[in-house]
């Protein structure tokens, strides 16, 4: 079954009025993460991150936006599954313009059926009265072998997610686990390799030969879910395109994950 919605607002900037909207809504590989491809679905076991910016949120005289979220989650069949909210939050407008980027994510348990599951956002101004709705339609895949949560982290652990856009001189992790592996019948455990490429503007890689990694042990017989990472210094200024790859070797099955990540000078 699904789990629960969390939203996160970011305070950067809220609008200065006007009609309220809400545009540039898109699917990202975590927290302020890349943009995933539109329609490609979740393998259950994932997290659903989507991001989008709201427009048009009345300002107060001390620069602040108060508004209500709602979110619903419906089954596959139409029926509300979820409902959090009305929850009242303030955003402060620090920088000027007028967006407020808001980022909500879904955790997709192990067990959860194949379909597709509407997810419904309502943003209401409470200074205006007035609101509009965001409306995504989530796509849970059928179980298999494959690459999950995929993120860029400041941390080895996870926990502190940074964009794909970095300043030359720093480090970024990518943070990936996989799901839907076998299992050897003796050893019970799994044989995985995984790898990451970086190619430049061009698609040419940037070294030869990619950072692989391999499991094959250690690993407990009931942990369905191996979380990985690969660090990443950012040595030059450019665009990129990060590569990972997992392949369970004893179910011959492969995953592939693309994303840009992109270097700028301080």
């Amino acid at each position: 079954m699904l789990a629960v919605a969390s939203l996160l607002a970011l305070t950067l900037a809220a609008g200065q009025g006007g009609e309220l909207q809400i545009v540039n809504s898109r699917g990202t590989y975590g927290y302020l993460g890349a943009a995933r491809p539109k329609g490609a679905g979740v393998l259950p076991g994932d997290v659903a991150f989507f991001a989008f910016d709201i427009k048009g949120l009345k300002l107060d005289d001390a620069g602040r936006a108060s508004y209500a979220v709602t979110i619903e989650i419906l089954d596959p069949k139409g029926q509300v599954y979820y409902k959090e909210g009305p929850r009242n939050s303030v955003a402060q407008n620090f920088l000027g313009g007028d967006t407020l980027p808001c980022a909500a994510h879904v955790n997709v348990p192990p067990d959860t059926p194949p379909g597709v599951y509407p997810i419904h956002v309502t943003i209401a101004d409470r200074a205006t009265k007035k609101e509009v709705k965001f409306e995504a339609r989530g796509k849970v895949l059928p179980r298999g072998f494959g690459l999950i949560r995929v993120s860029t982290t400041a941390d080895r652990e996870g926990k502190v997610p940074v964009p794909p856009v970095g300043v030359i001189g720093t480090s970024v992790y990518v943070n990936f686990a996989t799901i839907g592996f076998a299992r050897d019948k003796n050893t019970k455990q799994p044989s995985l390799r995984v790898s990451m490429h970086i190619l430049d503007d061009k698609g040419k890689p940037t070294f030869g030969k990619p950072l692989e990694g391999k499991v094959n042990r250690d690993i407990p017989s009931d942990l369905e879910i191996i979380p990985m990472e690969f660090g990443v210094t950012l040595n030059r200024v450019g665009t990129f395109t990060v590569e990972l790859t997992a392949t369970c070797e004893l179910c011959g099955q492969t995953s592939r994950v693309s994303f840009p990540l992109k270097v700028v000078s301080n």
